[in-house]
């Protein structure tokens, strides 16, 4: 209890060293604010503790709390047109893999107005680099993987952007420190690049700081972050790891402490980063930034979401939800036989699904023909209805949530999917902010092999309008609402000459109209 009444404290103190509004001559924009709070030896006291203690709890909670904000160079005082729906901006959301590839998606955005026809592949580099605000997830800053580079500004600074970024992570695992070495044994799995980047760590650039960014050409008026409830234990869990050996039996051991997936002990917790912005039309949208859990079942996953709408309950202009919400069905902790029986106790379906192939002619084959079906109808449209034993779909209820949630204003998100509206005039849920596929959504990750199977839709755009007071009313007002969501899959192959991608997921994009476009031809 006492250190949540130190956290809270911190966070008052935080608010006063670096006030939410001033910096401009009106005294309104967010002052700019870059401080790092732990040193090198910090992060290296943080590594041999799960409870940090002190003056390093306090720094601890500073660099959790508190987002940093650097304001664009010259913001914008346009915006973009379209003769369908009138002036608009546009929203990206891309979970950028760390950055492995920053100087890959630096090109994209420089590619800006460069095309505008020509092939399919030119289109979506058109559409994403003429993003006016861009919600980024898993962005390193100070991490020797990608280089201790600063990811957030080095892809703004290329678009003359503003930026804000928070750490979800603070990185202290004692490899990436230079404080703990490989055995020979386990160097036989380190990937060269890997090996001469870990035997030389950089202490004067390590921060470890790995979150979530919002990139942005309009004024930043104030930034805040909302930490999520915790569902997995980045440290305790990470401690204890799988060894190479169990990696290896797993069939990954040519990723073994490779670069990118080398160890994850971890401070910190899920988030979600909050900017209000300031648009040329003297307009204030609320734009965030999010990344639900992975590493647990879908139940959790719905109590972050729920604990992050409720924390936006108040907000009263057009709020624009990004993220990656990992809406995979499922739990992707590190797998061993124990923890595989555990999730099944945990799990009453497990136990009720049990019952019913017993009591009835369902029989083993037949249940695992269900079962199958059930994980293939899910993998690209999570939105699908829970049927309870026999087709369940626990993270349905987060779109339920979605669906029915109201704002303290009386007015909700927009669920709504109509052709005209909808890229490509593919109508259905959601469709007006998210591109739907052939079956279920386009898919924003898929896995290596993935068969046709391992396609997911776990990265979304969730949308208040305004003036929208329920959430499918195809009728209501069209004003900040979301139009032609649309996945890119082709720009995340761009630049490569081996086909490599640039990200494990795919960027998204939607555009919101500032006026109802059916006022178009209209006179006022």
């Amino acid at each position: 209890m006492m250190q949540v009444i130190v956290a809270l404290f911190i966070l008052l103190f935080s608010n006063i060293i670096f006030p939410a509004f001033a910096g401009d001559k009106n005294g309104l924009y967010a002052k700019e604010q870059t401080q790092v709070f732990l040193s090198y030896q910090n992060l290296v006291e943080l590594s041999k503790v799960e409870d940090p203690k002190g003056e390093l709890f306090k720094k601890h909670q500073m660099q959790l709390l508190t987002p940093m904000i650097k304001q664009p160079k010259n913001p914008s005082e346009g915006f973009l047109n379209d003769k369908s729906i009138g002036q608009f901006f546009r929203v990206a959301h891309w979970n950028i893999e760390r950055g492995f590839n920053a100087d890959k998606i630096k090109k994209v955005f420089e590619s800006r107005g460069k095309y505008l026809s020509g092939g399919d592949l030119n289109d979506e580099l058109a559409a994403l680099s003429l993003s006016d605000i861009v919600l980024l997830n898993e962005v390193d800053y100070g991490v020797p993987r990608t280089n201790y580079e600063n990811i957030a500004e080095k892809i703004a600074a290329s678009l003359g952007y503003g930026y804000v970024f928070a750490p979800e992570f603070i990185e202290v695992d004692p490899y990436q420190l230079g404080v703990k070495k490989f055995t020979e044994d386990e160097k036989l799995f380190l990937e060269k690049s890997a090996l001469e980047q870990l035997e030389n760590i950089q202490k004067e650039k390590y921060l470890g700081l790995h979150g979530s960014a919002i990139l942005t050409k309009y004024p930043i008026l104030s930034a805040r972050v909302i930490r999520l409830p915790n569902c997995y234990g980045w440290y305790v869990e990470e401690a204890r790891k799988l060894s190479s050996i169990e990696y290896a039996r797993r069939g990954a051991a040519d990723k073994v402490f490779s670069a990118k997936i080398l160890t994850e002990l971890r401070h910190g917790s899920r988030m979600a980063l909050v900017a209000d912005l300031m648009l040329p039309s003297n307009q204030v949208v609320t734009v965030v930034s999010t990344h639900l859990e992975n590493r647990c079942l879908p139940e959790c996953r719905f109590d972050q979401f729920q604990h992050l709408l409720n924390r936006l309950i108040t907000v009263r202009n057009p709020l624009i939800i990004g993220g990656d919400f990992n809406t995979t069905s499922t739990d992707a902790s590190p797998v061993t036989v124990k923890k595989e029986v555990l999730k099944k106790v945990k799990d009453p379906e497990f136990f009720a699904k049990q019952a019913l192939v017993a009591i009835t002619p369902i029989g083993l084959a037949e249940n695992l023909v269900l079962s199958f079906f059930n994980k293939a109808r899910q993998y690209k449209n999570p939105t699908k209805k829970d049927i309870p034993i026999i087709l369940p779909n626990k993270e349905g209820r987060l779109f339920e949530l979605l669906k029915d949630f109201v704002f303290s204003d009386n007015e909700t998100f927009d669920v709504r999917g109509i052709p005209e509206k909808s890229y490509r005039a593919k109508a259905g849920f959601l469709s007006d902010s998210n591109e739907i596929a052939l079956k279920g959504y386009a898919e924003t990750f898929e896995l290596p092999r993935a068969l046709g199977v391992g396609k997911f839709k776990l990265d979304w755009f969730f949308v208040k309008p305004y003036g929208l007071n329920m959430s499918n009313n195809k009728q209501g007002s069209y004003t900040f609402a979301p139009h032609f969501g649309r996945t890119l899959k082709l720009a995340n192959n761009a630049f490569s000459e081996s086909g490599e991608s640039i990200s494990d997921h795919y960027p998204i994009v939607v555009d919101i109209p500032i006026r109802d476009p059916r006022l178009l031809n209209k006179k006022d």
